[in-house]
């Protein structure tokens, strides 16, 4: 009985970090883009992100974001190529994540 433990514990063990290494590259990348836009807009202070979306298979994120010197505005990131829009006029934001918008 006592052997039937053991794998039933590496299951587990294992699951977890499958799931934990995944979030935490999540919030990696989320904080990236939040530096990455705040880079853009010439501003030392984190832009926040919000109502993000998975786009093109995963390698893009459609959201918006909110800065001191902008109220509210859209983005659109590419994982793949560190590619950043900013602003619903952005050519890769209308292509990306108009279609999910709505």
């Amino acid at each position: 009985m006592h052997n039937l433990w053991i794998p039933v514990v590496a299951i587990f063990i294992v699951a977890g970090l499958v799931f934990g290494s995944q979030a935490y590259s999540e919030a990696q990348r989320d904080a990236h883009i939040a530096a990455t836009i705040s880079e853009s807009l010439d501003s030392q202070t984190p832009a926040e992100i919000s109502n993000l979306k998975r786009v093109n298979k995963g390698y893009g994120v459609c959201g918006d974001y909110a800065h001191s010197s902008v109220e509210l505005g859209h983005f659109y990131y590419n994982s793949a190529t560190k590619q950043l829009a900013l602003g619903i006029d952005a050519p890769l934001y209308r292509d990306n994540c108009e279609s999910v918008s709505e």
